[in-house]
């Protein structure tokens, strides 16, 4: 990851000819691949199929998802876990009921937390052993920040069903580059990227991602904005601003004596975000978090 991405170059087979190409014309390619509507990724389980051709039904009711969720009993549970969750419950009353869970969770992170259980059946891959560290960082980033931008939004009272999925969903271009440089070298040499090139390119890839999964709009925008940090978008808050500052609290939470992360300005200015209120909404998290890895767990 450390490479310098000015010198390093990968070979990569097209046809009978071996093409040297450097990393940013790899990603380059990978991002025409998206645009064009190729995802190139191992199969999701039919489930997550079925629930997303259901989501594409303007009638959909939340009995029709249950009763497509009920035939994978691990997705169905980590629902009903996520429907229980302290965030989710506040009434304390134990669901038991899946379309019930279903009604109380919303679409959006009904369908995120259905990307998120293929992403799992993903990393299953043996292929993929070599980067299992990597993913399970990545991991529990995306879970942390799905609870933060979901908590910034609760707390400043911002109708922004789709907080938890671009949270949760947000390193979905890390993700994809670690598994296309994964898979590169099975047969060839592996391309090596710089830290610098991923965080330069992950946001668009993860657009362009979200966009062929189909997320919500504005679910997408945001993704792809999330590199913005220092952009003061005027008017109201966007689901971009509590995005970015969702991840920047994800960040403080592993890294406590990172004091940037409470910088005012940027995203954090149309929040209005205090230093103290950050710190109440990292002080609640540990609990939460530690809740919703258990309900995300592999």
């Amino acid at each position: 990851m450390g490479t310098n991405h000015a010198t390093t170059i990968v070979s990569i087979y097209c046809s009978d000819v071996t093409v040297d190409l450097s990393p940013l014309e790899f990603l380059s390619n990978m991002a025409a691949n998206l645009d064009e509507g190729t995802v190139d990724l191992p199969a999701f389980p039919q489930v997550v199929i079925l629930v997303q051709q259901a989501f594409k039904d303007p009638n959909y009711t939340p009995k029709t998802i249950a009763q497509i969720i009920s035939t994978e009993r691990t997705l169905a549970d980590r629902l009903l876990q996520m429907a229980n969750s302290t965030a989710s419950n506040a009434t304390g009353r134990v669901i038991i009921d899946l379309g019930v869970a279903i009604n109380r969770l919303g679409a959006q992170k009904v369908y995120s937390i259905a990307i998120a259980h293929a992403i799992q059946h993903i990393r299953r891959e043996e292929s993929l052993r070599s980067i299992a560290r990597s993913l399970d960082e990545l991991w529990s980033e995306c879970v942390a920040a799905a609870h933060f931008s979901q908590a910034v939004a609760k707390l400043k009272s911002l109708p922004f069903p789709g907080a938890f999925a671009a949270g949760l969903l947000h390193g979905i271009g890390r993700f994809y580059i670690l598994l296309q440089s994964t898979k590169q070298g099975m047969s060839r040499p592996q391309v090596l990227l710089s830290e610098a090139l991923v965080d330069g390119w992950h946001p668009a890839i993860a657009k362009a991602v979200l966009k062929n999964w189909q997320m919500d709009e504005a679910v997408c925008e945001a993704v792809g904005a999330q590199a913005q940090v220092h952009v003061v978008r005027a008017g109201s808050p966007t689901l971009t601003d509590v995005l970015i500052a969702g991840i920047r609290l994800a960040n403080r939470l592993q890294n406590r004596y990172d004091t940037a992360n409470f910088n005012a300005g940027g995203a954090f200015a149309p929040l209005d975000l205090t230093v103290e209120a950050c710190q109440g909404l990292i002080a609640e998290a540990d609990g939460e978090i530690r809740a919703l890895q258990r309900a995300l767990r592999p």
